[in-house]
């Protein structure tokens, strides 16, 4: 009899930090406005499931930010979390007193209602969004190298 070999594929939290935002800007006013107070460079990227996405890579903190809207035409990234507007997905070493920061100057910004850390356990199958979002990405960056290699002549 043959062996049946599974692999398990996870995500692991402890490397992101979910933010949740809402407020009554579009997608793109709120990143001009993230940029603005925390001095990061989002750039709109292809749509994430039906809804806007927005990346910026800060090379000195080794984070990677990720801005996407919870709300796509057809969908709801997170069905718990109806009522906010916008995650903000952060990758790398995010300490407690960055984290406090980044939710103070969030908040400060005018017409935003409110911000808040999100914790990934209260979130049902985050491990599938977290890989579909990589698998996004990765999908992004294949187009680009597609797109931008030197034609053989």
């Amino acid at each position: 009899m043959a062996k049946k070999i599974s692999i398990e594929i996870r995500s692991e939290p402890a490397l992101y930090t979910l933010f949740g935002i809402s407020c009554h800007f579009k997608d793109y006013r709120l990143s001009f406005l993230i940029n603005k107070t925390l001095e990061l460079e989002f750039v709109k990227m292809e749509d994430f499931m039906g809804s806007s996405f927005y990346f910026c890579r800060d090379e000195d903190r080794f984070n990677t930010y990720y801005l996407l809207g919870n709300r796509g035409l057809d969908t709801i990234l997170l069905p718990g979390l109806k009522q906010t507007d916008f995650l903000l997905l952060v990758e790398g070493p995010f300490k407690k007193i960055q984290k406090d920061k980044l939710l103070e100057n969030i908040r400060g910004i005018q017409n935003v209602l409110t911000a808040f850390e999100i914790r990934f356990e209260t979130i049902k199958n985050y491990e599938t969004m977290l890989t579909d979002l990589e698998i996004h990405l990765m999908n992004i960056q294949k187009e680009a190298k597609v797109q931008y290699s030197p034609t053989k002549q």
